[in-house]
């Protein structure tokens, strides 16, 4: 179990470096992408391609983080009318149906990818102008909601006022 969580805190610290990068090199690339339409009537013909993909990645990095810090968004009206081992059992049983839905959308986003290599979707000049097939980038989906629901089984106990800080 130890081992576990220590290889989990390592993909948690590899998926912040990565949003930390990927934000950086966004704003690099759109700012270089726009001062070109400006300036130079011309622009860089992969970046509005590579930008967006990159938003979908950014977007899935966050939701893994939302999940292992315990921040993401919860309706949770049980707080109210629960007290103690009641209440710790209703986040249980919530945690693991988040977790399962997670996984489910992994399951379901590996059989939506299988039909991307099927109809051999090419994103033209998506990697600094080399061609990739879709389905490689869309890889990160099932990667995503996978680790969400692993975040999701082995989230710490929270109290009330630790979810109120969030």
């Amino acid at each position: 179990m130890k081992c576990l969580h220590a290889g989990l805190k390592i993909v948690l610290s590899a998926v912040r470096v990565f949003v930390a990068a990927s934000l950086a090199y966004m704003v690099v690339l759109a700012a270089a992408q726009l001062a070109l339409r400006w300036f130079f009537n011309s622009g860089i013909p992969w970046a509005d391609l590579q930008l967006r993909q990159i938003v979908l990645l950014v977007g899935l990095s966050g939701g893994i983080l939302a999940a292992a810090e315990n921040r993401h968004i919860c309706i949770d009206i049980t707080q109210h009318y629960l007290r103690g081992r009641s209440q710790a059992l209703v986040q249980r049983v919530i945690r693991c149906l988040s977790a399962v839905g997670c996984l489910a959308l992994a399951g379901l986003s590996i059989a939506f990818i299988g039909s991307e290599f099927a109809g051999n979707t090419v994103l033209r000049g998506i990697l600094f102008g080399v061609s990739l097939r879709q389905g490689y980038v869309e890889l990160a989906i099932p990667i995503a909601f996978a680790l969400m629901g692993v975040c999701f089984l082995f989230q710490p106990e929270s109290t009330p006022t630790e979810r109120g800080k969030a």
